[in-house]
């Protein structure tokens, strides 16, 4: 009786060990970076980019229905215009490269404000992130950012 309560502690303190030294959820600011990298290589149409969206990966579920329902209310209004910007970036032009401005990290909540690498184009971007299941996933940028 004796060996198994030894055994149980020990498995107990090597278990309480394994969790101290599991690595914290990710940074959130690359998932940021490669979210809008990947969206600025792919800059299609309105109905790509809905389609696209809903694929990723990267993005929660809330922010594809959110770009999604904007993008689709835009284009029965004006079938030839549409929403007339990217929601994604939060304008018509931006630059190809961006770079981190600043992150700030609250909890589950992150916000990841990126910049244009060129200096004659400094556009701002911000993308708003939350853990899910260990995971960080945008949850709005752009035109979609709830401030």
């Amino acid at each position: 009786m004796i060996r198994f309560r030894l055994l149980l502690i020990l498995l107990l303190v090597a278990i309480s060990d394994l969790h101290a030294l599991s690595p914290r959820p990710a940074d959130p600011v690359p998932v940021a970076l490669r979210f809008i990298k990947e969206h600025v290589a792919a800059v299609p149409g309105y109905e790509e980019t809905i389609a696209r969206m809903r694929a990723s990966k990267l993005a929660t579920e809330r922010y594809k229905e959110a770009l999604t329902k904007l993008y689709r209310d835009a284009l029965k209004k004006d079938p030839e215009y549409g929403y007339g910007a990217d929601a994604v970036m939060g304008g018509q032009d931006f630059p190809d490269r961006f770079r981190v401005k600043s992150s700030k990290v609250d909890g589950d909540r992150a916000r990841v404000v990126l910049i244009g690498v060129d200096p004659r184009f400094p556009m701002e971007v911000k993308v708003d992130l939350v853990r899910e299941d260990g995971r960080w996933l945008v949850d709005a940028s752009g035109d979609l950012i709830r401030d």
